[in-house]
């Protein structure tokens, strides 16, 4: 496996990510026989609902102190001690101390939704080219047909943002703005990995994964699509509003339980530009490291 270089805008250097399990990254995306065992089973649903029942039992426990000493988890932000955690799908859904993640309420910020590895890139007649993944549609990614491709239309010519939450991210995300929420819509389809090597072998696994995606009316970006994507080992999206509603900038939107994931945010062209430093290193196939409430652009 090549290394994953991610930018951090604290010390403006590269690191290499810490992968969680990259032993079994490396066999069931950086080897043949893995990914054929990969596409055969790991990607359907049965697959990731057994693995999220483990998380939930009072064995995975053990795993918690672990997984926090070998990614350098700050026990300092945590809402709770991390020893009253009784099984590691609780602990993977922590929260934090709202002093640890302070939201940007400068209305002329664009602010991150998520802690999360970062990509930002144009969308060019209703596709996305990432670097080191491959193309996708609008239309496709909120489900295709003739309603979906004439919608998407809109966005041609706009920016996509792609916050990647590895599996030591903590896995709560916010909304991008004061908003009003369309309800919350689910398209059905595969549990496959969002890590850069399953991204660089896969097909658009955007548009194939389990995907939930509203429309958020924002008070200073306009309307903005917010799709949360599901993956390998991700038990469940949970939306604290599926029904939708009227939200503060920051506000929590909902969690991923156990394992990595994407949220995805379209915007319309002329709504926002990205900072310089993450537009630079996105171009280069690389993702910036940003926090929750962080600024990461602004408006044009």
């Amino acid at each position: 496996m090549e290394p994953i270089l991610l930018y951090n805008r604290k010390t403006r250097t590269l690191e290499e990510e810490a992968v969680f399990e990259k032993d079994v990254m490396e066999f069931f995306y950086g080897s043949r026989l893995g990914f054929f065992i990969t596409e055969l089973l790991f990607k359907h649903r049965w697959v990731t609902e057994l693995y999220a029942r483990l998380q939930h039992g009072p064995g995975s426990k053990s795993k918690i102190r672990k997984f926090v000493e070998s990614h350098g988890v700050n026990l300092d932000e945590l809402e709770r001690p991390v020893d009253s955690f009784n099984t590691f799908n609780e602990f993977f859904i922590r929260r934090l101390k709202p002093s640890a993640r302070p939201i940007d309420r400068d209305p002329g910020s664009l602010v991150s939704i998520a802690d999360c590895r970062l990509s930002a890139y144009p969308i060019r007649e209703d596709s996305v080219y990432p670097v080191k993944a491959r193309p996708f549609t609008v239309a496709r990614l909120v489900g295709g047909g003739e309603f979906a491709a004439g919608y998407a239309a809109s966005y041609a010519g706009g920016l996509c943002l792609i916050f990647r939450l590895a599996p030591v991210d903590y896995h709560r995300f916010g909304y991008v703005d004061d908003c009003e929420q369309s309800p919350v819509e689910a398209v059905n389809g595969f549990y496959r990995s969002v890590h850069p090597l399953s991204l660089s072998r896969m097909k658009a696994v955007f548009t194939e994964n389990r995907r939930e995606y509203c429309v958020l009316k924002t008070a200073n970006f306009g309307e903005v699509i917010h799709i949360d994507v599901g993956a390998t080992g991700v038990g469940r999206i949970v939306q604290r509003h599926p029904g939708g509603g009227r939200f503060a900038r920051g506000e929590e939107k909902g969690y991923f339980e156990f394992g990595g994931s994407t949220v995805i945010l379209l915007l319309k062209p002329g709504a926002a530009k990205i900072d310089d430093d993450i537009a630079e290193y996105s171009g280069r196939g690389i993702e910036t490291i940003v926090r929750y409430g962080e600024k990461i652009g602004g408006k044009v």
